[in-house]
Parts: C-alpha cells; sequence; structure tokens
C-alpha cells in the first residue's frame, strides 16, 4: 500500500462514526501517530491527496494545519476507483547517445 492511500484510510478512520465527516478536522500527528510514519512523511502525503481533491486544510494560527477528508476522499476509501498517480517534481535525466 502507497502512503498517500494509508494515510487517507487512516484520515478516515479518525472520522469515520462522526454525523458529518467532512466538518471534522484531522490533526497530522494524529494521523502520523495511526499509521507509524513520521510526521514529515504524513504532511507530504497530504498535500498530494489535497491536490488530488481527497483532502482540504485549514491553517489554523502560524504553524497547525489541519486537515478535512472530502466526499472524494470518502467515497475513494470505501470503493477505491482509481489509483493514485503521483508524479516527482524532478525532471528525468537526459539520455546521453
Amino acid at each position: 500500500m502507497k502512503a498517500e492511500e494509508k494515510v487517507l484510510k487512516a484520515i478516515y478512520g479518525l472520522v469515520k462514526g462522526d454525523a458529518s465527516p467532512v466538518h471534522l478536522p484531522v490533526s497530522p500527528v494524529g494521523v502520523s501517530q495511526k499509521t507509524g510514519l513520521p510526521l514529515e512523511r504524513v504532511l507530504q502525503c497530504c498535500k498530494v491527496l489535497e491536490n488530488h481533491g481527497y483532502l482540504m486544510s485549514s491553517r489554523v494560527g502560524a504553524a497547525s494545519t489541519y486537515y478535512y477528508i472530502t466526499k472524494q476522499g470518502i467515497a475513494e476509501v470505501q470503493k477505491p476507483k482509481l489509483s493514485l498517480y503521483f508524479f516527482s517534481t524532478m525532471a528525468p535525466a537526459r539520455r546521453r547517445a
């Protein structure tokens, strides 16, 4: 399982029992504890998931960011339809002839 999928499932697990899970904020620290992934990796995964529309973020204060799962994120966890494809920002190395 990719780290991004693990993070999305962990966030869903944290909000699953709430009547309105899309309105329940989740701390990346809590996700890190639940998944066993380092906090920096969780933050990277959350950024990727946000770019794909599965999460939304909200800044609280100067340094705290909380994440909300979207309806699209919930649907993806419940019935995975799409494979998450992630692209590196690094340019590929040039081939030499």
